[in-house]
């Protein structure tokens, strides 16, 4: 578990520097997802010696993370009854409590993403309504999407093509045949 020193300023400098690091890999492929596309991951991740599995998980936690989660904690911040320290409590537990989602994707070779989701948790502190929590979240949102997006471009699901689609009688008939021998 590595150690991120507690952000101190508030959340609009926290949003600032998330939007920087959109700026930074809005058009142009990071460094960090360029040395994933090409199997080096710095933290050793990926069983058997194989970056496989890494891809397959920041495909689905990006994904998850990104356009589900912090989705969902954007419409409930909405909700006249959700009180904004409920909404900090509930994002903090998804996201960094138990299991720090943001840790676990630095881990698979997102460099800086549990340094700026650690930021962003610390910066929930500073904000004092739910508009300024939908300003820090969005933006902590889209560059966690914008990051799927890049994984998700240079995943090789041309691998797929090794798992079709199986018929119930092709089922079937490797079943009668595996009863045979």
């Amino acid at each position: 578990m590595s150690v991120i020193k507690k952000f101190e300023g508030d959340w609009r400098e926290a949003k600032a520097i998330i939007e920087k690091e959109i700026d930074r890999v809005w058009f142009n492929e990071p460094e960090e997802i360029q040395k994933i596309r090409w199997g080096v991951i710095d933290s050793g991740a990926g069983s058997g010696e194989q970056s496989f599995s890494v891809l397959v998980h920041l495909e689905a936690y990006l994904m998850l993370v990104g356009a589900d989660v912090m989705y969902r904690f954007l419409k409930i911040s909405q909700y006249e009854d959700m009180e904004l320290k409920t909404l900090n409590r509930m994002t903090r537990e998804f996201l960094t409590g138990t299991f720090n989602v943001f840790e676990f994707m630095t881990d698979l070779g997102i460099t800086n993403m549990h340094q700026i989701g650690q930021m962003y948790s610390d910066a929930l502190d500073t904000v004092s309504t739910k508009e300024e929590y939908v300003q820090l979240t969005g933006a902590m949102m889209t560059y966690v999407i914008r990051m799927h997006r890049w994984i998700h471009f240079i995943f090789p699901w041309n691998l797929g093509v090794a798992f079709p689609h199986r018929k119930p009688a092709e089922v079937l008939s490797i079943a009668k045949i595996a009863a045979n021998t």
